[in-house]
Formats: C-alpha cells, structure tokens, sequence
C-alpha cells in the first residue's frame, strides 16, 4: 500500500472514530437533555427516593457525561451494552433478536425499491413527457407526499382486509417457517420499498435525462445501437451514483421509517424497540441503537465511496 493511500485510510478511520465518538457522548447526554426529572417521567410521580436514585445510578445520572460514556465504553468493548429499564434483559439480546429482522426489511424493501424505480426511470427518461412518464412522474410525487402510514394502511385494506390473501400484523422469523416469513414480510416491506421507489426514480430519471444528452450517447445512436443496449449498458451505469448515495444513506434514514412501519405492522424490529423505549424512557436501549445505528451510517458511507470508484474511475482518478 502507498504512503498516500495508507495516509487517505488512516484519515478516513479518524473521521469516522471522530462521528463515532460525537454521537455516543450525545447518546450519553440524553438523559440530561429532557426537561424535568427523567426518572419521575419514567416511573411516575409517585416514585420514592430510592426508586429514584436507583434508576438515575442505571442511567448514569450521578455521573458526568463523559464518565457515564467512558465506563458505558469500557462495557460495550466486552459485550455489555447494559441493560433494559423495562424488561431488565441485556441490551445486547435484544439488539441480537431484533437487528436480523430490521436488515431483512430494509434489505428487501431496497429490492423493492430499485426493482421498481430503475425500469420506470429508464422508460420515462426514454420519451420524457410521454403519457407514461406524466404517469409515473404523477405517481412518484403523490407517494412521496404521501405519509408512510398512509400507503400501509391502503395494503393492509387491500391485501389483508378485502382479498385476505396477507396478514395485516405480526411476524413469524425465517428460521421458524420461510413461507410464513415471507407472507408477514410483504406488505412491510412493500410499504417502505414503494415510498423510497418514489424518490429513487425521480433522482434517477433526472440523471438519466442529463446522460441521455450527452455527445457520446448521439454517438452510440449513430452506431445503430440498441434501445435497450443503449439505456442499461451506456446510460444506467453513470447515472446511477446519486442512486447509490441514496440506498446507502438509507440505512440511517430507514431507522426513523422502520419506527412507524414496524409499529405499524407490529413487526419486531429495532423501529419497535425504538418507539417502546422512547415510550418508557429507556435509555440504556436509546443509546445503544444511536450508537449502532451511527456505526451502520458510517460503514455504508464508507461502501458507497468505495461503489462510487468502480461506477466511475474517474473518482479514483482524481483523488490520486
């Protein structure tokens, strides 16, 4: 390895430490950052002293913020994240259960999503404002106004309620009954993958429609090339770099949608675990999902460069 990119990875692994680093003590202020006493909001009113300084020590308040970070620190390089307020089990476990069930949605839903958006895009930057591009435009736009609520309850009442051909809630995990899995798994992940299509294909017919205008696509015209050849070999490849930015970044953005459709779909997830433990004041589990879910941001940003180099060497190029 050369001294330049040995000094490149050596800056790149320092930046993320130093996000890393921000979010966790943010995650440790927490507690402090609510207004009024965070353990009468969470035990209520009628809590004694006793109840109240055991709960602040668990969470803590006793300390300042940067030794609450430094021994939550210390705990988490040996595996202990602390434990629920609500249910008293290692966080670890629950983040264990529940973090296999979020990626399977988040995976398939970006399945759904680009399964989606790259033909829709290809065809309405092909003939732009034809009747399916005013079509599929229309109908990107109405499901990004849309809240995601909205569209998971139009499926539900479509697919469970009128044709029963769905559940409407619940989960049932892969390694228990894959057909069953994949039958809870649809409408959630239809729900997220559909609202995301939304915004992937009206990125990606933008960038399409700029390629499609370059000198070097009239040149290919020219040669007598294909349509089909022409959009997926010459035109899809360096239009689709914003599109990789926006699946990545979606692993930090799909948190704050899981909340809403795992609550929603009553799907056990890391959104569920979220909503339950904002709803009981959890912050040993707030933490810790902030500070995996920061980690996951950061390892995909890192992906996404890495992608961006091989869509597009003039980026390595340039950074040499």
């Amino acid at each position: 390895m050369s001294a330049r990119l040995l000094r490149r990875a050596s800056l790149r692994v320092a930046r993320a430490a130093a996000v890393l680093f921000t979010v966790a003590l943010g995650a440790a202020a927490l507690p402090r950052l609510m207004p009024g006493s965070p353990a009468l909001a969470a035990l209520g009113p009628g809590a004694t002293p006793e109840q109240v300084a055991a709960y602040n020590d668990r969470v803590g308040m006793d300390e300042n913020v940067l030794a609450a970070l430094w021994q939550w620190l210390t705990d988490a390089v040996h595996g202990d994240l602390g434990r629920s307020l609500l249910n008293d089990v290692p966080v670890a476990t629950e983040l264990g259960d529940r973090i296999p069930v979020t990626l399977e949605l988040f995976l398939t839903a970006q399945i759904v999503a680009l399964a989606v958006a790259v033909p829709v895009a290809l065809r309405s930057a092909w003939k732009p404002g034809g009747v399916f591009d005013r079509v599929a435009t229309t109908g990107a736009f109405v499901v990004t106004a849309a809240p995601g609520f909205v569209l998971g309850l139009l499926l539900i009442y479509v697919a469970a309620v009128q044709m029963r051909v769905l559940p409407a809630t619940g989960w049932v995990r892969f390694t228990d009954d894959p057909v069953e899995n994949l039958r809870h798994l649809v409408l959630p992940a239809l729900t997220l993958g559909l609202t995301e299509a939304a915004v992937f294909t009206r990125t990606l017919r933008v960038q399409l429609m700029d390629t499609l205008d370059q000198p070097y696509i009239a040149a290919a015209r020219g040669r007598g090339m294909s349509t089909r050849r022409l959009l997926t070999r010459r035109a899809l490849r360096p239009s689709s770099l914003p599109l990789v930015t926006l699946v990545g970044l979606g692993i930090g953005t799909s948190l704050g949608g899981s909340v809403l459709v795992e609550t929603l779909f009553a799907v056990p997830g890391i959104g569920s675990l979220v909503a339950t433990a904002i709803a009981g004041r959890d912050f040993p589990v707030l933490r810790a999902v902030i500070v995996v879910s920061a980690a996951g941001v950061v390892a995909a940003t890192l992906a996404v460069d890495l992608l961006y180099r091989r869509l597009d060497p003039r980026i390595a190029d340039a950074r040499r």
